[in-house]
Parts: structure tokens; C-alpha cells; sequence
């Protein structure tokens, strides 16, 4: 990343190995270990040496004489530096070290800006990784608790993350892979097309948050609530597909709740579409709701497939998405802005108004509403 700084993830030390040792050095650190006269944190010093002489891991060294990591690493950088004067305790002023005001200013912009703005392989600071950042690009040798106080005499205050995005899939990895996989391969092959596939609600009564309408004064928003004998359901649902080659959605509204059949449907309308463009084969990118993993869909695609086989059509690919984690899904980011441009803030839409942003808002034909085998039967 041109950083300057080693393993960001885990917040390694720089790594340092041991020089070679002279004879003597070697004689007096054996002489100091085996001695019964000398201070026991000077034996355990030595001894971090012999074991780093001896081949052994930091790690396994910290582990054996019960010390922490970071402690092996400064013995093994104050040695490489002073020999065995290192290793002695080095008297301390009793004052803590002074930064100056440019130092100052350099932790206070540090904290103030995003880390992959600085071109740092991660978007939000730790400790370890603003210590890191401090010691190993700007040259402040500054430690963690030293940078605490820095920032609440500035009137700061350091806050790590709260939330961290996680999933509790066992098998995140090995699908998130598959997806970065399929889309790699979609770049190489302009016959593939692959679909961020998703289904949302558009709620006649919700309002979106009050910063979407007050770029100017404040915006007083009213509660609404649905008049009595309207037609019009509180919320409308439908489906849309991302598509990663054109960056456009493709939209199709439901008369309902989204449902095995519904979504064949969608599927059988979208190979149309790639089908009449010439493409080839869909890779369909989704979450695990029960209607895009229950049997008639897995089994509708498995049929589409054999008779794509023996006919020209589109190869469809199902790739589902590790549970619980929609920032692998596209198409979730594209929901939020869609909603706060087509609400107003004090009155309701009717179904019909809903159903004519949206499309407008994606640039999609007002097409009839896909309905469910039982709601198409139940009607008269």
C-alpha cells in the first residue's frame, strides 16, 4: 500500500530479528543466566535473547517465560541497539516525554481523518493501528495511553467502532470467495451477466430520515397514518435485480409477499431480457430467504438448465450469500436514496404514485404486477 508499515491486520511489531551474537556477549548472557546473584527481571531478559538466539519464535518466547509479546520485541530491539546494556533497567525522569505542538497537531489530523484517505489498507482506526501509523510513518514515538491523553487535552475523545460487520455463516470465507469468484469471471466472459438479486417493501407511511429534506432550514415532519377505507396496501413490494454489467435494476412489482413461484417468475422474465441482448449465462447473487432456497426454485432452475441445454437460453447460476451479511449484496445500498426520493414529507402516496417513481426513479418500464399461482386462481 506504500505505507511503510508491516501487517496492519493483526498489529505485529515491526519485525526485528536478533544479530549475531559475539563470543562474549553469548559467554555473559550464559553467565548471567545461570547466575543466583542478579536481579530475576534481568535473568528473564537474558533469557528472551538465548531464546531468540536459540531460534525460537517470539511468540513461543513470550508463551514460555510468561512474558507479553510486546515485551520480547523492545528487549530484542533495546539489544540490537545497546548489547547487553540494554537489557539493564534505564532510569527514568519521573516525567512523562513532551510532544511538541507540530507532533501534537500530527496525532490530532491523524485521528480526524479516515485511514484509507491516508492510503491505509483499512477505513477506521484502532489504537494499535493509530500507534502504528504515529510510530512507523510519522516518526512520533508515541505510546497508546500517551496518545488518550493528547487527544482529551485537545478536546477529543477516541472511540474504537462499535460494530464490526460480521456474519455467523461457519462457511463466510469459502462463500464470499464463490461470489468474488463469479464476478471475476463475469469481467472476462462480456457473455456472462451477473445479478444482485433482492426484494424490498416501498412503505406508503414511513418517513426516510429528516437530513434527506433539510439541505436547508429543518424539515418538521408529521406522523401519517393510513385513512380509513384505503384501498392502497401500507407497503408495496417488489423485486429488483442489479445487474453488475450495466449497473442498471431491473424491477417488477408483486401483488403480495414475495414467494417460491413469484420469484421463478421474475427469473423467467429476466433470462427473457439477457436472452434478447444475446447474453448467455446469469449469475444470480442472493441471501438464503426461504423463497430463493426452497424447492421450487432449486428445482424450477435445475429443469430451466437441462432445457437451456438442449435450446439456446441462459444458463442460470445460483450463488447464495453467507447468512446474515447484506454488504455482500449490491443492490442493498441502491434501496435507501430509491426511497428518499420518491416519499414526500407530508403527504401519502397513493399505490399507483409509488409504483410510478419507482420506475422512474430506475429507468424501468411500468410493467403489469407479478402475482402467485394461488392469488391467480383465487380470482374470479
Amino acid at each position: 500500500m506504500g505505507c511503510g508499515i508491516p501487517n496492519w491486520r493483526c498489529r505485529m511489531p515491526t519485525r526485528v530479528t536478533l544479530r549475531a551474537l559475539t563470543a562474549d556477549e553469548r559467554n555473559e548472557l550464559e553467565r548471567l543466566d545461570r547466575s543466583r546473584t542478579e536481579e530475576v527481571q534481568l535473568v528473564q531478559r537474558v533469557r528472551i535473547i538465548l531464546g531468540l538466539a536459540g531460534g525460537e519464535r517470539p511468540t513461543r518466547v513470550a508463551t514460555r517465560l510468561g512474558v507479553g509479546r510486546m515485551a520480547v520485541y523492545e528487549w530484542l530491539r533495546r539489544f540490537n541497539a545497546e548489547g547487553l546494556r540494554g537489557l539493564a533497567d534505564h532510569p527514568r525522569s519521573g516525567r512523562p516525554r513532551t510532544y511538541t505542538p507540530a507532533q501534537t497537531a500530527e496525532v490530532k489530523a491523524a485521528v480526524l481523518t479516515r485511514p484509507d484517505a491516508l492510503g491505509l489498507p483499512f477505513g477506521s482506526w484502532t489504537l494499535d493501528r493509530l500507534q502504528a501509523y504515529l510510530n512507523d510513518v510519522k516518526g512520533i514515538p508515541i505510546k497508546r495511553t500517551r496518545i488518550n491523553e493528547l487527544l482529551a487535552a485537545e478536546g477529543l475523545r477516541w472511540r474504537r467502532a462499535e460494530l464490526w460487520l460480521t456474519s455467523p455463516d461457519l462457511h463466510y470465507a469459502e462463500k464470499k470467495a464463490r461470489r468474488d469468484e463469479y464476478i471475476r469471471l463475469a469481467g472476462e466472459h462480456p457473455e456472462w451477466v451477473v445479478g444482485f438479486l433482492d426484494e424490498v417493501w416501498w412503505s406508503r407511511l414511513a418517513r426516510p430520515p429528516l437530513r434527506a429534506w433539510s439541505a436547508g432550514d429543518p424539515v418538521k415532519l408529521r406522523v401519517l397514518s393510513q385513512p380509513e377505507g384505503d384501498p392502497d396496501p401500507a407497503a408495496i413490494c417488489c423485486y429488483g435485480m442489479l445487474r453488475q454489467d450495466t449497473d442498471s435494476v431491473m424491477i417488477r412489482f408483486v401483488e403480495g409477499r414475495p414467494v417460491g413461484d413469484v420469484t421463478t417468475q421474475f427469473l423467467v422474465w429476466v433470462c427473457e431480457q439477457l436472452e434478447a441482448e444475446g447474453k448467455a449465462r446469469l449469475v444470480v447473487i442472493w441471501d438464503d430467504a426461504s423463497w430463493h432456497s426452497g424447492k421450487p426454485v432449486t428445482d424450477w432452475v435445475a429443469g430451466h438448465n437441462r432445457a437451456v441445454g438442449s435450446h439456446r437460453g441462459v444458463h442460470i447460476v445460483l450463488c447464495p450469500l453467507p447468512v446474515g451479511s447484506p454488504w455482500l449484496n449490491n443492490i442493498e445500498t441502491r434501496w435507501g436514496p430509491a426511497k428518499r426520493a420518491i416519499l414526500e414529507p407530508d403527504r401519502i402516496l397513493t399505490g399507483e404514485e409509488v409504483f410510478t417513481r419507482v420506475c422512474e426513479h430506475f429507468g424501468c418500464a411500468k410493467l403489469p404486477y407479478l402475482k402467485s399461482k394461488v392469488a391467480q386462481t383465487a380470482q374470479p
